[in-house]
């Protein structure tokens, strides 16, 4: 929960406002208390959607949906009004996290938990479609957990099966990955009906059994095609509970099975009626110390459905919840401060700022699924009064500091500059570090596994960026750095992620090297709002999960296909295959499904190839394109198998254009395609440090430390590091915590040394058409072309 911004009212239809519990969609949740006592989450219309007659319509929808449903397992509303200047609805607050946050954080449920969450919420839809309705969107971000069960939420799009209002030809509503093929085929006219929601249930219990949605992650033209044309992942799901979920999974509608008959296997001693079942032993579950279960246990209907540590979230943040104050009398100016905010006085001076890190085991409750950026700030509350402002001396010396530059090579380096004037009275950063504050940033890499070229790298560009800021004799602070390594081991790297999300002196972390670390990772760090800045993963699915602490500091490998497109085009060619390798999987899918689209929309003509991962060789593959008068390649895959289409292309004759993604920028291309590789152009997110002139002073300074060349990826973590520094420099000594800087980092325009960042409310990079640049294999060595070009 974040507190109120100083925009927020105080109140809203005799609602008192409390925190912020997310923002997206259409408006804004809020944590609110009745005029009875009782707490709501809130949901308001946002002011440039409640002018628009179409919005108020479809909030107006959704107060009507939610009043229809009455089920002990759907979230209730408690009040609403659409007519309003600012039309809102509140439900009963729900202090639990989501089924997504659960499993992100601390695993799959039991057979035991698998059984309560699929039979309660099929008794949920069974309400839903009793009252003519198909819910339409059912994830794990909208299923919240309770001590006696789940809760479904967010009504929004639910409709009545023969309302084609939200099917349109070719319109896609909801969540791929959990949609059902009558939905992912957005076929106009189709009826959606109940059967979707039991296929969208199968989907939420696979995840909820195994941590993995059934039909993986990646581009979402990838997660379409697969829930219609590719079997579920179903291992790890309890042998007794397979078979049911198989069957929700079919993907014709009518071999599904109702949702009375899920009620019935799931939950097999109990009735089908709301309220019929025994739930006295899971609102009895003990909060204070339950009983582990072992993941391998049998089925124990005695035994608490969720993991003890879920358990002991809810019941600390329902009681944190009762504890909350209800102030009467606080008004808060949307056109104006607080009268009580003054401008910062604090020092600087080793007096230190507070930067406790928000409560690790604090739920995010309602709505955390589509919960909005932080606000920036830490979940005590405290009024906007509260925060400090700097003052205007403040911001001059930080405004002089941001426009230092160095003076061989320009760039942001900004703290290179390090003395006033004269350099009189001021004593050396030696000895002045000893008295300010300290902050740490950690590096999260891979140092010692696969990719440990690219996760060292990053360490001495973190650790470059951080020497230089300390060497500066009016450094607000001390920064220390926390260099941790999970070897690439996506295990290691939760461990890890929990590990520093606790130490809460971290307060921004850059890393994990790799998508799968990443993917594991962040869960831990979004838990505690602690500021992570990618530099090396580029799977788009990391962003659009709403991790709401993640900064995508690199173009995602989706979007480089742009710069593949425009090379391959600019050759002129009069036929392009691209090969997709299904080995490289969700890496596979983003590159060439951009680059078909691109060509398709260019009307340049191109044959799509799909090789499966059991084929050892690519000869079928390239014998077939070449018969089909290709002149010109794409390769949508990893480097060992990008060696393999590379030797088979040479052994053809081939010498025309051969382009691929960032994954070919690997020495086991070169070792393993040898002569083959070369002529092979390779668009990637990552430049030669030593062949740019905004980046020679930052060549120089490395070379100096560490008697080498830089690295790829070096240049990128000193960069962002910088980034994090400068903006934590910003901010008044008292807001120097991890909800602050996220909100800053969010709201950055930083002008590095390699580009200017800044984000996108997702997390993405800002897209301004830099951010690709070209690397070409010559004489078994990648040499470095420059930004790539892109097609207008």
């Amino acid at each position: 929960m974040e507190r109120l911004r100083s925009s927020d009212p105080a109140r809203i239809a005799d609602h008192r406002l409390l925190g912020r519990l997310g923002a997206g969609g259409m408006g804004v949740v809020y944590l609110a208390r009745t005029p009875a006592g009782s707490l709501v989450a809130l949901k308001v219309l946002a002011a440039e959607y409640a002018e628009d007659p179409g919005f108020r319509r479809r909030f107006s929808r959704e107060i009507e949906v939610a009043r229809r449903i009455s089920s002990p397992w759907a979230v209730p509303l408690v009040g609403a009004d659409a007519d309003a200047e600012a039309p809102w609805l509140a439900t009963a607050y729900v202090p639990g996290p989501s089924l997504a946050e659960s499993v992100a954080a601390h695993g799959p449920l039991t057979e035991r938990g698998l059984r309560v969450l699929g039979g309660r919420l099929a008794l949920a839809l069974g309400e839903v479609h009793r009252a003519g309705l198909v819910h339409r969107d059912l994830k794990p971000g909208n299923v919240l957990l309770a001590a006696d069960g789940p809760r479904l939420i967010d009504f929004g799009i639910a409709r009545a099966p023969e309302d084609s209002a939200l099917t349109a030809t070719g319109l896609v509503v909801g969540t791929p990955g959990y949609l059902s093929p009558e939905q992912a085929e957005g076929r106009g006219g189709q009826t959606i009906g109940p059967a979707s929601d039991v296929f969208s249930l199968g989907c939420v219990l696979a995840f909820a059994a195994t941590g993995r949605a059934p039909f993986g992650a990646g581009a979402l033209d990838a997660l379409l095609y697969r829930a219609v044309h590719d079997p579920a992942d179903l291992d790890g799901i309890p042998p007794a509970l397979a078979g049911l979920v198989t069957r929700c999974l079919e993907k014709d509608p009518a071999q599904r099975p109702e949702v009375g008959e899920l009620v019935r296997q799931l939950l097999p001693g109990d009735t089908a009626e709301e309220g019929g079942e025994d739930t006295a032993d899971l609102a009895d579950a003990p909060a204070e110390a339950p009983a582990a279960v072992p993941a391998d246990a049998p089925d124990d209907p005695t035994a608490p459905w969720l993991p003890e540590e879920v358990i002991r979230l809810i019941a600390r943040s329902s009681t944190e919840a009762l504890a909350l104050p209800d102030i009467e009398h606080t008004e808060i100016s949307a056109a104006a401060p607080s009268a009580d905010a003054s401008p910062d006085s604090g020092s600087e001076d080793g007096t230190g700022p507070q930067h406790s890190a928000p409560d690790k085991g604090r739920g995010k409750g309602q709505g955390a699924d589509t919960a909005a950026p932080a606000s920036g700030a830490d979940d005590t509350l405290p009024t906007p009064a509260d925060t400090p402002r700097p003052s205007s001396r403040r911001r001059a010396l930080l405004l002089a500091g941001a426009g230092a530059v160095l003076a061989a090579g320009g760039g942001a380096t900004w703290w290179a500059v390090g003395r006033d004037g004269d350099g009189s009275g001021k004593e050396p950063a030696a000895a002045a570090s000893s008295r300010r504050p300290a902050y740490t940033v950690a590096l999260h890499g891979d140092l010692s596994g696969d990719r440990r070229d690219t996760g060292k790298a990053q360490e001495r560009g973190l650790r470059l960026a951080v020497a230089e800021f300390n060497a500066r004799d009016d450094a607000p602070f001390h920064v220390d750095v926390r260099a941790v390594d999970d070897a690439g081991d996506p295990a290691a790297a939760a461990r890890i992620a929990k590990e520093l999300a606790d130490d809460e002196s971290v307060l921004a972390v850059v890393g994990p090297t790799t998508d799968t670390t990443a993917q594991s990772a962040l869960a831990a760090y979004d838990a505690v709002l602690l500021p992570v800045v990618l530099v090396s993963p580029g799977a788009i699915n990391l962003s659009v999960q709403g991790f709401r602490s993640l900064l995508h500091a690199r173009l995602p490998d989706t979007l480089l296909p742009f710069y593949i497109d425009a090379f391959l085009r600019g050759t002129r060619p009069r036929k392009v295959g691209v090969v997709v390798d299904r080995a490289a999987d969700n890496y596979g899918w983003e590159i060439s499904s951009t680059l078909s689209r691109q060509l398709q929309t260019a009307a340049q003509p191109y044959l799509p190839r799909v090789v499966s991962a059991m084929r050892s060789g690519f000869g079928d593959a390239v014998d077939d394109l070449l018969a089909a008068d290709t002149d010109s390649f794409a390769f949508a895959g990893l480097p060992d198998r990008g060696a393999s289409f590379a030797r088979t292309l040479r052994e053809r004759g081939f010498s025309g254009a051969r382009a691929s993604g960032p994954a070919l920028l690997d020495p086991l291309f070169l070792t393993e395609a040898k002569e083959a590789a070369d002529g092979w152009t390779i668009v990637a997110p990552v430049l030669d440090a030593t062949l740019v002139p905004e980046t020679k002073a930052f060549a120089d300074a490395y070379r100096e430390r560490w008697k080498e060349a830089p690295p790829r990826y070096a240049v990128e973590a000193y960069d962002v590091t910088g980034m994090v520094l400068k903006t934590l420099a910003d901010l008044p000594a008292k807001g120097r915590t991890r909800t602050e800087l996220l909100a800053a980092l969010r709201a950055v325009k930083y002008k590095g040394v390699t580009r200017t960042f800044a984000f996108q409310k997702t997390g993405l990079p800002v897209i301004d058409g830099t951010g690709g640049f070209l690397w070409r294999v010559e004489d078994g060595a990648f040499v470095y072309g420059g930004p790539a070009p892109l097609l207008v």
